[in-house]
């Protein structure tokens, strides 16, 4: 049989197995092991090896040694209130409007994104945060967890974000585009995502809007006593840390003070520093590093199964084939992007951000390179796909990482993510259109953009 008529037959298996309650891990290792017997015609040794190789090699990876210590950032932060300090400061400004919750929710996960780098956290962290206040307010449980889970994609956008970097490191280098060669400067890719991140702000609050006057009772009307002009610059103070840990973060890279790929462990440890100079008992902080501990234990057994998914898929050669037949269609270069989207938008069914990057960007970013989009252009919008790709449906490790954390259904969250999901898709299409958003910014500051 071809291999690509098995990938399909057991990916269908595992969605069905998914939607039967089983858990996701047990569903995407079980049918990892049973794809990779059928596809070497019933020897197991392949599958064996896969399954004693692919575990360590993917807990051994350094680029995911990131994700416990933003992890802990995330939980410190919460802790020691930096996190609570952006929601609040946000609230002062703007929780008073209509859907004033929920655009604190954005801003605040914006402003603390900067310091996380990582989507996975910021979720957690402000579902814990936001989510008894948005109930008790009135607010619609879908729409307020979808819109959590969909604004934490920011932090992949604002610097620093691993993807950025990780896509830098595995793109083809140097790359040709308008008939010359150039190289990708991970500087200038960090500078580029910053437009981006406000436009999808922007959207994302025309949405709730949009949801509001569309679902009447999803989105009470603004409430809450009104905060003079005084006590609102006065909560800017709250924003400090988080100013000062993005100044470390960012600037001890750009410096040259330290590499990008070790921004979490200088960020937990400034933030631990934070917590005994606020006065935190110890015992609170080794109770939230356990939190932290038990909730990476959760989310790294989805990475790991999602990793042998992934390889089974390699193995079957579906990515790559499905990345030249794109590479091989005569069609104007926008709908080509197009359709680049939407095979993104299937990678993230069964794949995790990582994975993606590293299996279609060397042949997928110079394809679209060489039909003109600005290199830069495409290491934002193909990272943010990948980000936007975790809150798919069946898979969608954002959404599994809140609910598990939350105790709360994943079908209750991917209810309420479809709009949010269609606005930051649509943010994707517009800097595709009008590149200038995505290269302004780093230009000014001196970069050459190609």
């Amino acid at each position: 049989m071809a291999p690509a008529l098995i990938a399909l037959i057991v990916f269908l298996i595992m969605m069905a197995m998914i939607f039967l309650g089983i858990p996701v891990f047990i569903a995407m290792l079980s049918c990892s092991f049973v794809g990779m017997v059928w596809l070497s015609g019933g020897n197991f040794t392949m599958a064996i090896t896969m399954f004693t190789q692919t575990p360590y090699s993917t807990g051994a990876s350094f680029n995911y040694a990131v994700l416990p210590l933003f992890m802990v950032v995330g939980v410190l932060a919460g802790l020691t209130g930096i996190a609570e300090g952006a929601f609040k400061s946000m609230r002062a400004w703007i929780g008073r409007l209509t859907g004033g919750l929920l655009y604190t929710v954005i801003g605040a996960n914006a402003v603390f994104g900067a310091c996380s780098g990582n989507s996975v956290a910021s979720s957690i962290v402000f579902a814990k945060m936001s989510l008894p206040e948005l109930r008790k307010t009135g607010y619609s449980e879908e729409y307020s967890l979808g819109c959590i889970c969909a604004s934490s994609a920011l932090a992949t956008l604002i610097p620093p974000s691993m993807g950025i970097i990780t896509f830098c490191l595995v793109a083809p280098s140097p790359i040709t585009y308008n008939g010359h060669t150039m190289t990708l400067s991970v500087g200038a890719a960090l500078c580029s995502g910053i437009l981006p991140a406000i436009l999808t702000i922007v959207i994302l609050c025309i949405a709730i809007r949009l949801i509001g006057h569309f679902k009447p009772g999803s989105i009470p009307p603004g409430s809450g006593e009104k905060v003079p002009f005084k006590e609102k610059l006065k909560t800017l103070r709250f924003l400090i840390p988080i100013l000062l840990l993005f100044m470390l973060i960012i600037g001890g890279t750009m410096l040259g003070w330290f590499a990008a790929t070790i921004g979490g462990a200088i960020g937990a440890m400034a933030v631990c520093i934070y917590a005994l100079f606020k006065r935190i008992p110890l015992k609170k902080i080794f109770e939230s590093l356990w939190d932290a501990t038990v909730m990476e234990g959760a989310i790294f057994i989805i990475i790991i199964s999602g990793s042998m998914f992934s390889k089974f898929i390699s193995a079957t050669g579906v990515a790559s084939t499905l990345a030249n037949m794109i590479s091989n269609i005569q069609a104007p270069a926008y709908l080509i992007f197009v359709i680049v989207v939407a095979f993104y938008i299937v990678c993230g069914c069964v794949m995790d951000i990582v994975s993606i990057i590293i299996i279609t960007v060397p042949v997928v970013f110079p394809v679209l390179a060489a039909l003109g989009f600005n290199p830069y252009v495409l290491v934002i919008t193909l990272c943010f796909m990948t980000e936007i790709a975790s809150v798919t449906p069946p898979i969608g490790m954002n959404v599994f990482a809140t609910s598990n954390a939350l105790q709360i259904s994943p079908t209750t969250i991917f209810k309420g993510i479809l709009p949010f999901f269609v606005c930051e898709v649509a943010v994707v299409l517009i800097l595709a259109a009008v590149p200038s958003i995505v290269t302004f910014l780093p230009s000014l500051l001196g970069y050459s953009m190609g």
